[in-house]
């Protein structure tokens, strides 16, 4: 089709208005390749949907009736999309000048399959957006609080700045072909966190590649909708590393990984909650809630995010 456009670019908001306004803003400022936009807010109630019909009436809204989660709404916009390439992004992003141009051009150049580029703080300094994937060794770390100590995921400075090949790259900002999504499918609807790593992996199985790219790098806000949100995200967070073990790795693996998330959370929640008498700990109601998660999972087999 003549008029197809390069790149599909795809944001799933859920109650983030003013920082998904100023990440619109800056697509239609900032990208200067041929490209459609589709919006797809999970039922806000700050007004978001509202926002975009009136302010970016030639964005594709899409207007889900409930809070579908990131990863449905994201295949949604991706079943969606005519562009040759897509483009996810997350609502608390800001494209710059001449960001998305370079992200197309390096991600041609070293021929990825999938990549994602630097993104950087409101500071201007580099946030962490690839990793290798995280496994056992990763998670046992992280439940004595060693995973600060012992950074066994993260890629080299020189290596980043150079662009590599990585594990996975953030779900805040993924380019790859249509094609790819036809062929792997989207982003797996039962996780609600690695959702990026499980799409990554997959790729890398099938015999491509993922792709850190760097350049000039866009700024991600990070966790505007997760502020508001904290039991559903502690609880995703520890769940996906359960998910995601029983569907990559092996039995063993999979019981052991679960045995560890299930101590992390007891520990974090009696730990919260000791301090929640002394000050206000939001987390200890997350932690509390994220055990209900893991015994309904286990036991109950809900898959539900």
């Amino acid at each position: 089709m003549p008029d197809q456009p390069l790149l599909s670019i795809i944001i799933v908001s859920y109650n983030t208005r003013e920082v998904l306004r100023e990440c619109l803003a800056s697509v239609q400022r900032a990208v200067d390749l041929p490209h459609e936009t589709i919006v797809l807010d999970n039922a806000s109630p700050d007004g978001s949907a509202d926002m975009v019909a009136q302010e970016f009436p030639d964005m594709v809204l899409v207007r889900n009736t409930g809070n579908v989660g990131f990863s449905p709404a994201n295949n949604t916009g991706m079943e969606r999309a005519c562009g040759r390439y897509i483009v996810l992004l997350n609502p608390d992003t800001i494209m710059r000048p001449g960001s998305m141009r370079a992200w197309v051009e390096a991600h041609e150049r070293v021929k990825a399959t999938i990549s994602g580029p630097r993104l950087v703080g409101t500071d201007g300094h580099t946030q962490p957006s690839a990793w290798r994937i995280p496994d056992l060794l990763d998670a046992t770390l992280e439940l004595f609080m060693l995973h600060r100590v012992v950074a066994r995921n993260r890629y080299a400075t020189a290596e980043l700045e150079a662009g590599c090949t990585v594990g996975f790259v953030s779900g805040a900002a993924m380019l790859f072909e249509r094609s790819v999504f036809e062929r792997q499918g989207g982003l797996d609807p039962e996780m609600f966190w690695m959702e990026d790593a499980d799409l990554c992996l997959r790729i890398r199985e099938a015999g491509g590649t993922c792709w850190y790219v760097g350049g000039p790098g866009i700024v991600h806000i990070g966790g505007e909708s997760s502020k508001r949100n904290l039991d559903r995200v502690i609880a995703n967070q520890l769940l996906s590393r359960v998910k995601f073990a029983r569907k990559h790795g092996t039995v063993l693996t999979a019981a052991l990984m679960s045995l560890v998330i299930v101590l992390h959370a007891i520990t974090r929640a009696a730990a919260f909650t000791l301090l929640s008498a002394i000050r206000q700990e939001p987390r200890a109601r997350a932690y509390r809630h994220t055990l209900k998660r893991l015994y309904h999972y286990h036991l109950h087999g809900d898959r539900s995010i």
